[in-house]
Order: structure tokens, then sequence, then C-alpha cells
């Protein structure tokens, strides 16, 4: 779901706010500027990284034999087979 939308000089479009459920896990993304600003110090920031980190918290415990398996997206390539 996106949330927030964020544009630079030229008009490019940018995701900056995005979130995604997967089985019972949460997913928040957040691009608020850039770290050579004092972004991470505006309340707003703060209040939304907050908010967030609630929203996506771990709401169900399940037992790890008993946890669903959720089909992957997409193959990720591993010809060594190690572990990723």
């Amino acid at each position: 779901k996106l949330l927030m939308v964020s544009w630079f000089q030229g008009g490019e479009v940018f995701r900056s706010a995005c979130t995604w459920q997967r089985g019972h896990g949460r997913l928040f993304y957040f691009r608020p500027g850039h770290e050579t600003f004092p972004t991470y110090y505006n309340e707003h920031v703060l209040r939304i990284i907050a908010n967030a980190s609630r929203w996506a918290r771990r709401r169900v415990t399940i037992e790890s034999s008993k946890a669903p398996n959720t089909k992957e997206l997409e193959p990720v390539p591993n010809p060594t087979k190690e572990h990723i």
C-alpha cells in the first residue's frame, strides 16, 4: 500500500512510505529525506517512525513447528547452494 509520495526537481516521483503484509509479518518502508539534512530530528518524522514501529510489531506468537510457510514471491538464484 502506497502511503506517501515525494518528488525531485525535474519531476521524478519516488515512493516515500509504503506498507506490505506477508503471512503474519508486516513491513514499513520510509524514505523521509537525505541523511545530510536534519530529517531525523523532525518531530513529524519521528512520530511516523514510532507509529510505524507500533504498526509492524509482532501481534501473534506461533510455535515454529506450527508456523505456516508463505510461498516465495520469486525464486532467488543460489547456484552454490550456500546459505543466503
